[in-house]
């Protein structure tokens, strides 16, 4: 026994150490971000976040079976125990129609009470509707609190899975504060601004208030670029291909939408060995296949299991393998022209469509568009939002034009930042396209463009710093104290859409 407790003494004094060196900082952001995922999982009403139906059941079938879902033809329903359940919350007739609020009489709550009693079957046809096809890492993670919490209460156990949801964007916020610490070095004040912005953004909030598997997504996106980072400033060794490589590999098998970050890691690596090969060749060498081999060796792993094991296909999901009905034939000029459209200005190209996304679903989204897509801010809020945000990104841009021998001196770094741009949007472009062609319906989103988190910190942080140790500050207080007023305005539409 002695020796037992000596052992997991000195785990718990590693695990203390390691986080008493995070800045305290970082650890109050993170805990800010917490509070506020936690406050949205509150306010919510239990699935109203997209797709939270069809999570919730993937996690039933991983707790509850030990299996992965399947794609079932026609599609199966889900487990007696939640479609009832979903029945009883009007769930359908709340979604999409922004004058039915969530249920609040109490006749209604007596229906629900009597559902929630009754002990109907846990397993349904296997089928989780949109979320069969991922990954099953954060399904995985989330089974825990359901199995936590005992018996078989709905409800108890989507609050539980929220919660985690929670911490999930908790440690989220603080690797974007590590990021912004690693990228602008001597900017203290900005980096707490920055990862403030980013912890009260309501769409982000909302998304971590609710069960996700964008959630794991966000957190892994942002450990990859806090480590990419982290190794351009302190220098490639086998440490840093490990945080590399493993944040990459983890975020492969939590949504295969950090495919689009695969271009830049690569991009990094590259320019990573190359600087280090002149230092120390053994250390580059080990770095660089440390970093490969987690990138690879997890998605590796989920292919075989899902052939072999779980008879799923190779890997389903990811790019192009969305099913569809094949309303459209394809073309690749058409899809270059739809995926540049989607996010740029479409100059000489064939209108692709009706509509600004650049405007209508990033800025708007962005701002917040929340639930099903089904509410939002007011229409002046969005051009007020729009006058602050082009002001911020004017200091950033002055910032940069300042700093440009800085800038060219790290041109390589900024590369990888731009090529994950870069691939995020086409994948995302690529996917709108073929949904289109197959279900000749709308598949983007504001919250798929969340994984550059850190980026837009960085931005922020950017447009603090451009006003130096005098007036950063003041300005770095100014935009904390409109993040906070956006946050709660949104959570105040967000009650009156369903309590009112």
């Amino acid at each position: 026994m002695s020796g037992a407790r000596a052992v997991t003494s000195g785990v718990g004094g590693q695990l203390h150490g390691l986080w008493g060196r995070v800045p305290k900082a970082a650890r109050m952001c993170a805990l800010v971000a917490l509070a506020n995922g936690v406050a949205w999982s509150l306010i919510v009403p239990p699935f109203q976040v997209p797709d939270e139906n069809a999570h919730y059941a993937y996690v039933q079938q991983v707790a509850e079976r030990g299996t992965l879902p399947r794609q079932t033809q026609p599609e199966g329903p889900l487990s007696p125990r939640e479609d009832q359940l979903l029945s009883a919350l009007l769930t359908f007739g709340i979604v999409g129609h922004t004058d039915n609020p969530a249920p609040d009489t109490q006749v209604q709550q007596q229906v629900i009470d009597a559902i929630v009693k009754q002990d109907f079957p846990a397993v349904g046809s296997g089928n989780a509707l949109t979320a069969t096809s991922n990954p099953p890492l954060y399904y995985a993670l989330q089974a825990i609190p359901y199995k936590l919490v005992p018996g078989g209460k709905v409800l108890d156990k989507l609050a539980a899975m929220r919660l985690l949801s929670a911490l999930m964007g908790a440690v989220t916020v603080l690797l974007v504060f590590m990021f912004l610490r690693e990228l602008l070095p001597g900017a203290r004040w900005a980096w707490p601004t920055g990862a403030l912005l980013v912890a009260f953004e309501p769409l982000f909030g909302f998304i971590s208030g609710g069960v996700n598997n964008d959630d794991l997504l966000y957190l892994t996106a942002a450990g990859v670029l806090w480590s990419v980072a982290r190794a351009f400033r302190r220098g490639f060794t086998p440490a840093g291909g490990v945080l590399i490589g493993g944040f990459l590999g983890v975020g492969l098998i939590s949504k295969l939408t950090l495919l689009g970050f695969v271009p830049a890691v690569a991009l990094a690596l590259a320019l990573l060995t190359r600087r280090a090969w002149s230092r120390d060749r053994r250390s580059a060498t080990r770095g660089l296949l440390w970093a490969v081999g987690l990138s690879a060796a997890p998605i590796a792993v989920y292919a075989l299991l899902d052939h072999l094991v779980w008879g799923r296909g190779a890997i389903p999901g990811g790019v192009g393998s969305v099913a569809g009905t094949g309303l459209r034939r394809s073309s690749i000029n058409e899809e270059f022209s739809h995926v540049w459209q989607l996010f740029l200005p479409r100059l000489w190209m064939r209108p692709q469509f009706t509509y600004s996304p650049l405007w209508s679903t990033w800025f708007e989204g962005f701002v917040g568009r929340l639930g099903w897509l089904d509410y939002g801010f007011p229409a002046w809020f969005y051009r007020a939002a729009e006058g602050v945000s082009l002001f911020v990104c004017a200091l950033a841009v002055g910032e940069l034009v300042r700093r440009r021998d800085a800038l060219r001196r790290r041109a390589g770094e900024l590369g990888v930042y731009v090529v994950a741009l870069c691939g995020l949007c086409a994948e995302i472009g690529i996917e709108s396209y073929r949904y289109l062609i197959a279900n000749g319906g709308v598949f983007e989103q504001a919250r798929y463009l969340l994984p550059l988190l850190c980026l837009y910190g960085a931005i922020v942080a950017l447009a603090v710093r451009f006003l130096g140790p005098r007036w950063g500050p003041a300005l770095g207080a100014v935009l904390v104290v409109l993040a906070v007023g956006h946050d709660l305005f949104a959570q105040a539409i967000t009650i009156s859409r369903y309590y009112a």
